[in-house]
């Protein structure tokens, strides 16, 4: 096994291997702060919505289970 590495060939599959680690990583990097952004942008309008309609005076659902939720009103 250690003699594959040495040979030419070796040395192109260990490249190969360490260029698809590293690309790998920055897919995920990239992925992982690209749904953090989604995320923080839903959280941030989420509440803005809670922000306003406290201004407003309407009553508003501002627990944390619901705080994503649309602005629809419901009469359960």
């Amino acid at each position: 096994m250690i003699t594959l590495l040495f040979s030419p060939l070796g040395r192109y599959i260990a490249i190969g291997g360490v260029l698809l680690v590293v690309l790998g990583g920055v897919y995920v990097k990239i992925k992982s702060d690209a749904v953090n952004e989604y995320q923080a942008k839903a959280t941030s309008e989420a509440l803005k919505r809670t922000q306003d309609a406290i201004a407003a005076g309407d009553a508003a659902a501002i627990s944390p289970e619901r705080l994503l939720e649309s602005d629809g009103h419901r009469r359960d």
